[in-house]
């Protein structure tokens, strides 16, 4: 019996990555796009102005989404990129609805996520810190140990405690 094994992949998928890096420059792309045509016309209130602003914020939510799957499965399942990419999608839709009942819901929505992933990202950030040394909770640190890495380039004193003399 012949079995075929297919070769496990171990770095992202190139065609996602690139489409995640091609949306997010065209998402960068569109904004500057809109804040000189808003500038050249002297308001943003002309007839295709929710159109063109929902385009970078549904761009960059693809990006995230595309970026997101570029990762190996075992990194998919982070949360915070799934909720950035809902809250511009929530928000570009809210572009493309001015003056709806929806585009409220959708801006309040988008508020929502956004507040979301920024408290996750706090909250990860808070989790990930390490204690001042002189906190009590903080394990006994030894004051650093010079090193070559370290010594000052302008010192010409020359300690020998790293010299390995």
């Amino acid at each position: 019996m012949n079995t075929v094994t297919q070769p496990q992949h171990t770095h992202p998928p190139t065609l996602r990555r690139w489409a995640a890096i091609g949306l997010g420059v065209a998402s960068i792309t569109a904004s500057v796009l809109l804040i000189a045509t808003d500038s050249i016309t002297g308001s943003s209130h002309w007839a295709h102005h929710p159109g063109i602003s929902a385009a970078p914020l549904l761009l960059i939510a693809a990006a995230i989404a595309a970026g997101t799957l570029a990762q190996p499965p075992r990194q998919r399942h982070r949360l915070m990129p799934v909720i950035a990419a809902l809250a511009f999608t929530a928000w570009g839709l809210a572009q493309l609805l001015p003056n709806s009942a929806a585009a409220g819901y959708l801006n309040d929505t988008a508020i929502l996520l956004f507040v979301t992933d920024a408290a996750y990202a706090v909250a990860a950030n808070a989790r990930n810190a390490t204690p001042a040394p002189n906190h009590p909770a903080a394990p006994h640190q030894n004051p650093p140990v010079p090193s070559p890495v370290n010594a000052d380039p302008h010192n010409t004193h020359m300690d020998a405690s790293w010299q390995g003399s």
